[in-house]
């Protein structure tokens, strides 16, 4: 599914919408054709009521799944947001760090940051990391945690800055497990097979006009379509065209280069 998220997100839409309306509104071909006697009006009623009933019950599981996808979505944003932030402070409070540590401190940072940049991720977006950043991070919290401060000053900047290296560590690791994670293949089945009970019901409902049936049903697969197309663009938060870009990261590296 991966190489799904290489697609262009309204192509991709318009390739699911198109598929879905295509193969919904053939199945409803197909069981006219092989029921050409059927008379489906008759069943009209007691299929409206099942197919009321069983739609409310899937509205309501694909309206929970899109919430939930979406809560983390925002939530992976505002931890990046986070994650750059601790960096920040982090790098201010070094200047009160005697050399070398202070200043190595800073230029790890600096590096940390066109890291994430420029290799981190881009290899997200294929479910990968930078190990190359994980040991620069690594051994930055090293540096600060086998520090011997001399002063009160550098004490106070040593325990400072390990609070923010802890929480910029932390953070990393949040950002890598919510690239991991997703909607799991038993859940996709679910919604696939609830899909496929709604848009079957479908077809046990007889309009006087096939053309008008064929409409309602491609229309209701059209929906599903799109609604799963959310689903799977909001699912990894760093892959396809709604990738949550390393803004933050990019602004750090940019207004810091300069000083290390």
């Amino acid at each position: 599914m991966t190489a799904l998220y290489a697609i262009p997100i309204w192509l991709l839409l318009a390739l699911a919408i198109v598929v879905a309306a295509g193969l919904a509104c053939a199945g409803q071909l197909v069981v006219r054709r092989l029921f050409p006697g059927a008379d489906f009006r008759a069943h009209n009623e007691v299929a409206g009521i099942v197919l009321g009933i069983i739609g409310g019950l899937f509205g309501v599981t694909l309206a929970f799944i899109i919430a939930i996808v979406w809560q983390e979505f925002d939530a992976t944003h505002q931890r990046v947001a986070v994650e750059s932030s601790a960096a920040a402070d982090l790098y201010h409070t070094a200047s009160g760090l005697p050399a070398p540590v202070g200043p190595n401190v800073r230029r790890n940072l600096v590096a940390y940051a066109k890291l994430l940049v420029e290799d981190e991720w881009p290899a997200m977006r294929s479910g990968g990391s930078s190990a190359r950043a994980e040991q620069l991070l690594t051994q930055t919290y090293r540096d600060i945690a086998q520090f011997h401060p001399r002063d009160m000053g550098a004490s106070n900047a040593q325990a400072a800055a390990l609070v923010y290296v802890g929480v910029l560590h932390d953070a990393r690791h949040h950002r890598l497990d919510d690239n991991d994670s997703g909607v799991s293949p038993f859940e996709w089945s679910i919604l696939g097979i609830s899909a496929v009970i709604i848009v079957g019901l479908c077809y046990l409902v007889g309009f006087p006009d096939v053309r008008t049936q064929l409409l309602m049903t491609g229309a209701l697969a059209a929906m599903i379509a799109v609604m799963f197309t959310l689903i799977f663009e909001l699912d990894y938060p760093f892959r396809g065209d709604l990738a949550i870009a390393p803004v933050g990261w990019q602004a750090f590296f940019d207004e810091n280069k300069e000083g290390v």
